[in-house]
């Protein structure tokens, strides 16, 4: 499955408020950064705190992603695209396959939520999140 990722400098919230009014969906799965720290990282700066670092909608049948990110948008950069499959074996292959001749944006690792989470940017420009549905045990 294809996962359409938005990302946003701090007004993920606004976007998130204005998709559910525009397309009249249910209230949207959001989780602030203050709500999850990864272990070995430092306290997100106060502003951090209440920005999206993730948040699901469903909008006109597809679920879409949204966060805030601290690297200010491009026109055009602020969509991703994630792949989302059953094991973090998968997840890998698919990382390693787009990895060639791209950039690593985010080294695998492991979340609360995944035992395969990672980012690249491909041969093509075309920013991938790779996701196992599989969760750590």
């Amino acid at each position: 499955m294809i996962t359409p990722y938005l990302t946003f400098n701090g007004n993920c919230k606004d976007a998130l408020n204005f998709y559910r009014s525009a397309f009249h969906c249910d209230e949207p799965k959001v989780m602030p950064y203050g709500d999850y720290m990864p272990e070995g990282s430092e306290t997100p700066p106060e502003l951090l705190r209440t920005w999206v670092m993730h948040a699901e909608m469903v909008i006109c049948g597809t679920n879409v992603w949204f966060a805030d990110e601290a690297i200010p948008n491009k026109n055009g950069n602020n969509i991703k695209l994630s792949a989302t499959v059953s094991t973090g074996k998968e997840a890998a292959a698919i990382f390693h396959a787009l990895c060639v001749g791209g950039q690593v944006t985010l080294p695998p690792t492991e979340t609360f939520y995944s035992v395969f989470h990672a980012a690249v940017t491909d041969q093509f420009g075309v920013d991938w999140n790779v996701v196992a549905e599989e969760a750590p045990k």
